[in-house]
């Protein structure tokens, strides 16, 4: 007796999602034999005979019916094999996918595919789909693949999961923002998308068109806005008004107007190529002095476009160092990815709609961006023909890049900068200087604000020069000084300057007997080797190909990343601050029992293990501690540490949630909050520690962060963490890689898995063997519906029935075969608060511990909760009143005291007691948070009012609590005797309102009275810290 396909002890290792996926292609491809059968062999440790079977191979036909359910997969076995190895993320070397076919393959059938026939069949899907992966040859000769931008593109116009989620045109949303569509880039900066449909008539930008009132038009830029009907240009509150296509131009005719209006685009009749076919009719409707708009030519795209519609797509472009490996050893590879900034903000965070590009172990970073740019140039330049899903057409797709997405040195690298430790430390505007300068009053205050912007022309300026200095004498000293003198250095160039300053060298080397070469023959030949590294291109040509890229201004379209700057820099400076300072007085153990110790109801941050951050506390943090930190910091440290550094983290806590939005409501009053709160801070930094604005560039690239939010919308757009996690993803492609061609491998690996995702989620293709626009087999686009681990494997998300209003009861939690025990409605609190007997209450309920409410929160009973106010709510009034305030606020906080569930068989949930909360009338003195005193009074409300869940902290600074508690340790789910101390909380109604959760953000600042959201000055004496901190550091 033996194994099939592996040994016991090969198979003893696999995990459990993969035996998961082995029992479901099981089962799928067994309904024919019975369905039990391979089943029993699992449960009889599959042993089988020592002769190996070989089933019968299906392989696939040469032609493959377009009526075939599963097409293009020649059956249903082909088909379930692509699904389980496609996967991403369960990803299956050939050896594993041999032993699953020659498992399932037991009792042998003539449908079931062996390994040769699934590899021919996926071999006849690419060639039928496209191969869209290209060899790119750089300029160093380095060789690397490429996965064309157009395919990937056209596939999210194609496919319905991602078209019908598109918005084709910026935005003007007014007030607020929340998408990348919104922000100033897209909606004033770029080129207006090119076309708008009207009642079947495309009209394009830059064309002479006429309205059904007979004026003539030229439309400048299409977008979205809400205006009132019959003056689109008013200001007025767009809530008010729907959504529609405008235009942004000029009107011509009897009148010239320079004046620039808003008008809809319903009220578009005839086209330019309508009025061009009448030149003499079109010559009557305009002034003497506007009749050369006749003679306009047509927009560059229109005979491109040859009567297809045209659509702009917007590129996100992410590029980062990781290593090819699982394991610690470091195996260094450049990847780029990319998204669609059509899409909103909540599918761009999705695994689905990250596209990999390119990835080389060999080439530098900015050699695989000039294959990229060089990919965008010639999608732009050729146009993508694409199959629109959603209008059943056929259209042309204008591609461009739109910002770039890294960590801080990949962004250093792409504009050419030499890095954060550099003397002109900053990317994006000319700030820093000298150690001596920065030291100064006048240097040491320009950290605080935005310098003079750098500009791409400038940049390519100041590279070329470098170049030319390389032919010179004392190239080495002068490309020294020039670099430090302005933080440049192009490293695409780098190879050749090192090269050209090496020969030059050589050349002047001054040695015995041999007579030195003139410089003009020195300076012929460096030239001319310069020459032969350009081949005939000109330098601006080989240098950073991003300075020149169609829509990037690569200075101001690098923004400042969240995780890198600030959870991974500046809360990460402030965490070695803390530890430092409480290792100095032995006082660690006290922020550990602490934060054993903070309340984590409300909060969603799961990441506060205080037992793991205790221990590994210097160099085991990541992001997420650092983001769970930040929000619950200032109720640990708050008489450990000087009230300088409590200050620091109290504002890290609101710099936190501030950047963290997703919906900003006035975009106005957020950038000025977000401004204030950043200027605080520095104020504070300067404050706490003088040198770290100069030693840490990250402070100073806050300054920069209110008017990228402007320029792209909310700063989680361009977080790097959607493209970190698909890191991941790369890793798993790359290990099952023999990595003799691992850029190729992995190429055609995410080809692959993107050609069969699109299939399987209804996306169309055009057939190469049959010419014409297709989509897969009706069987093989409704399996994942139906089969959701397979569509969980995808990332692909699992429609779930609304659960609001969900409710968990007290009776039979751990066990649901107890029986229930309904409560009478007399022994309720819910019965002596509403003082009513009336028979329109059932006699019985169920006592309810928790509760699901509309935005997704579960509630249990002794928690927080946020909950609509009542507008009658006189008792509410009342309490105010007690503290010499009357407050009449939407929401109120209470704390959870009884749910109430109706006996029948929906089990819904009847009634919720509230023990209510009051705010006091000014912020604690020392945490400048807000204050909450838990009231006596109690009042009922409907489930539907309760709103969220909320974070309240124990008031332990007025309470005196100290850690004099001991709690036992849990470990495999099981309580040891082992202890750790944690607080022990004096009983008092006082509460702190945690205005830094970023959960439920929205609600709590909806909570706060008027009076309470705005926070004193951290600082009052800007200038006088200022100066302090300067000599401070001239001291030292």
């Amino acid at each position: 007796m033996k194994h099939v396909g592996c040994s016991p002890n090969c198979l003893s290792r696999l995990t459990k999602k993969f035996w998961t996926a082995y029992l479901n292609l099981t089962l799928a491809l067994s309904s024919r034999v019975g369905g039990h059968s391979l089943l029993f062999l699992l449960l009889n440790n599959l042993y089988v005979t020592d002769s190996p079977f070989e089933g019968i191979d299906s392989r696939p036909n040469k032609t493959i019916s377009l009526d075939n359910p599963y097409y293009p997969w020649p059956s249903k076995a082909h088909f379930i094999t692509a699904i389980l190895f496609n996967s991403a993320r369960l990803p299956f070397s050939d050896a594993q996918k041999q032993a699953i076919l020659t498992w399932v393959k037991e009792p042998s059938t003539r449908d079931d595919p062996s390994l040769y026939a699934v590899k021919k069949c996926q071999q006849h899907i690419e060639n039928t789909f496209g191969i869209p992966t290209e060899i790119f040859k750089s300029q160093t000769n380095n060789l690397f693949y490429l996965n064309d931008v157009a395919k990937a593109v056209a596939m999210d116009y194609s496919n319905p999961l991602t078209r019908f989620a598109m918005q084709d045109y910026p935005e003007d949303s007014s007030l607020g923002m929340s998408e990348v569509y919104h922000g100033e880039k897209m909606l004033l900066e770029l080129p207006s998308p090119p076309a708008a449909r009207v009642d079947g008539r495309i009209f394009f930008v830059d064309e002479l068109l006429q309205d059904c009132s007979g004026m003539y038009f030229i439309p400048e830029r299409f977008f979205y806005g809400s205006y009132p009907l019959d003056a689109p240009s008013a200001i007025s509150d767009p809530t008010l008004y729907p959504k529609e296509l405008c235009a942004l131009g000029c009107r011509v005719g009897f009148v010239v107007s320079d004046v620039k209006e808003i008008v809809r685009t319903t009220g578009f009749m005839r086209t330019f190529k309508d009025l061009s076919a009448d030149p003499n009719k079109l010559l009557c409707g305009l002034a003497e002095t506007s009749s050369w708009l006749a003679k306009l030519a047509p927009h560059p795209l229109h005979a491109k476009a040859n009567g297809r519609m045209v659509y702009s797509v917007p590129l996100i472009i992410f590029m980062d160092d990781m290593s090819g490996n699982i394991s610690k050893q470091w195996n260094k590879h450049h990847a780029i990815y990319m998204s669609n900034a059509n899409f909103p903000c909540v599918m761009i965070e999705k695994e689905f709609c990250v596209r990999f590009v390119t990835t080389s172990p060999h080439a530098p970073p900015m050699e695989l961006m000039k294959a990229m740019k060089e990919s965008i140039s010639k999608a732009s330049d050729v146009g993508v023909v694409a199959w629109d899903c959603k209008g059943h057409e056929e259209v042309l797709l204008d591609v461009y890049g739109l910002f770039l997405a890294g960590d801080n040195p990949m962004q250093a690298e792409e504009c050419s900068h030499t890095g954060l430790r550099c003397n002109y430390f900053c990317w994006t505007c000319h700030v820093g200087g000298t150690q001596e300068y920065k030291h100064s009053e006048e240097g040491y205050y320009t950290i605080f604000s935005s310098g003079e912007l750098w500009a791409p022309e400038g940049t390519m300026t100041e590279i070329c020069r470098q170049i030319s200095l390389a032919l010179g004498p004392g190239a080495t000293e002068k490309l020294k000084s020039v670099t430090a003198s302005t933080g440049l250095r192009d490293s695409l160039t780098a190879s050749i300057v090192e090269t050209l300053v090496n020969m030059g060298k050589k050349m002047r080397k001054h040695s015995s007997g041999k007579v030195t070469m003139p410089e003009a023959d020195i300076r012929a030949k460096l030239e001319q080797e310069l020459s032969d590294y350009l081949q005939g291109a000109s330098v601006r040509n080989m240098i950073n190909p991003l300075l020149g890229m169609k829509g990037i201004n690569i200075h101001l379209d690098t923004p400042t990343e969240v995780l890198h700057t600030i959870l991974l820099g500046i809360v990460k400076y402030f965490w070695g601050q803390i530890v430092f300072v409480l290792e100095k007085v032995n006082l660690l153990h006290v922020l550990q029992g602490r934060l054993d110790s903070v309340n984590r109801d409300g909060l969603n941050a799961p990441s506060l293990n205080s037992r793991y951050i205790y221990k590994d506390h210097r160099h085991g943090l990541n992001g997420k501690h650092f983001k769970g930190l930040a929000q619950v910091m200032s109720f640990l440290i708050f008489d450990i540490v000087p009230q300088t550094l409590l200050d620091g983290w109290s504002l890290i806590g609101k710099l936190v949630v501030l950047i963290w939005h997703t919906q900003i409501n006035n975009t106005e009053k957020y950038l000025a909050q977000l401004t204030r709160t950043i200027n605080d801070f520095l104020n504070v930094a300067c404050a706490c520690a003088p040198s770290i604005l100069i030693t840490k560039p990250k402070f100073h690239f806050l300054v920069h962060l209110p008017a990228y939010i402007r320029r792209f919308g909310p700063a989680i757009i361009f977080s790097t963490k959607r493209y970190e996690s698909f890191n991941h993803v790369f890793r798993l492609a790359c290990i099952h890689s023999n990595q003799q061609a691992p850029s190729r491998d992995a190429c055609k690996t995410f080809a692959c898995h993107d050609i069969i995702r699109h299939i399987v989620t209804g996306g169309f293709w055009f057939d190469q063997e049959h010419e014409k626009w297709v989509c897969g087999g009706k069987d093989a686009i409704d399996y994942l519906p139906s089969h959701l681990q397979q569509a969980h494997l995808f990332r692909l998300s699992v429609s779930y029935a609304d659960t609001t209003g969900r409710v968990a009861l007290v009776d039979g939690l751990k066990n649901k075969k107890v029986a229930l025990h309904p409560v009478l409605w007399g022994n309720t609190c819910s019965l002596h608060l509403m003082h009513s007997e009336s028979n329109s209450h059932s006699s019985h309920y169920y006592l309810g511990s928790s509760l699901t409410t509309s935005c997704g929160d579960v509630v249990h009973v002794d928690q927080h909760a946020i909950a609509c106010s009542d507008g009658d709510d006189k008792a509410g009034k009342a309490y105010c009143m007690n503290f010499c305030m009357l407050i009449i606020a939407q929401y109120r906080i209470g704390h959870i005291k009884e749910i109430l569930v109706s006996t029948n068989p929906a089990r819904n949930v009847e009634f919720i007691v509230l023990q209510l909360f009051v705010f006091a009338p000014s912020l604690h003195p020392q945490l400048h948070l807000p204050c909450l005193t838990r009231l006596e009074e109690e009042v009922v409300v409907h489930p539907k009012d309760i709103m969220c869940s909320v974070n309240l902290q124990h008031n332990c600074v007025d309470a005196k609590c100290g850690i004099s508690q001991w709690k036992p340790i849990c470990q495999e789910h099981m309580q040891t005797s082992r202890t750790s101390a944690t607080v022990n909380h004096k009983p008092t109604p006082e509460f702190f309102l945690n205005i830094y959760s970023i959960h439920n953000y929205a609600y709590i600042h909806d909570s706060l009275p008027e009076h309470l959201r705005v926070t004193p000055l951290w600082v009052p004496d800007v200038q006088g810290i200022r100066k302090e901190a300067v000599q401070k550091l001239q001291m030292k």
